[in-house]
């Protein structure tokens, strides 16, 4: 039918632009009138928000230095005191989304993946096991940052 063919077309390219749209269709779907809106609910089933935080455990009275970009957003230098968080939403891109970010605090460096979508994978990646869906919670202590499986990443 041709609804459907719409429909089809409507999905594929709320999917390549990750914006709601506001359509006008004479041929609408039932019980949507002429004009329906396909937004975050509809996103949200298909290409759910995802959350990274980044929150400082160090010790009282410690600043730590993040830095956190993915090919299409650079979030900027944070200056974090203890019990702070850098905090983010946005929707995977089509083909993938990593975030990378690089963490200091006094001499110590450390530059790890903070999010990538499963698309990156190949099927033994071994970045599969640091990987985190959907809520990705990092946690800054003294002597190591834990990823959100666990895991623990080692200062330099």
């Amino acid at each position: 039918m041709a609804s459907d063919g719409i429909v089809l077309l409507v999905s594929l390219m709320v999917m390549l632009s990750n914006t709601p749209l506001l359509l006008s269709a004479s041929s609408s779907p039932q019980g949507y009138g002429e004009s329906w809106w396909v937004g975050d609910a509809f996103l949200d089933r298909f290409n759910p928000k995802q959350m990274v935080q980044v929150r400082n455990n160090v010790g009282p009275g410690e600043r730590i230095t993040l830095h956190c970009l993915s090919k299409d957003n650079d979030l900027g230098t944070h200056v974090l005191k203890f019990g702070e968080s850098l905090k983010w939403n946005f929707r995977s891109s089509y083909g993938g989304t990593q975030f990378f970010c690089h963490l200091s605090w006094r001499r110590r460096h450390l530059d790890f993946i903070a999010y990538v979508s499963s698309g990156f994978f190949q099927k033994d990646d071994k970045r599969k096991t640091m990987a985190c869906e959907v809520t990705c919670v990092w946690s800054v202590k003294s002597g190591f940052i834990r990823s959100p499986k666990g895991y623990r990443l080692k200062w330099k």
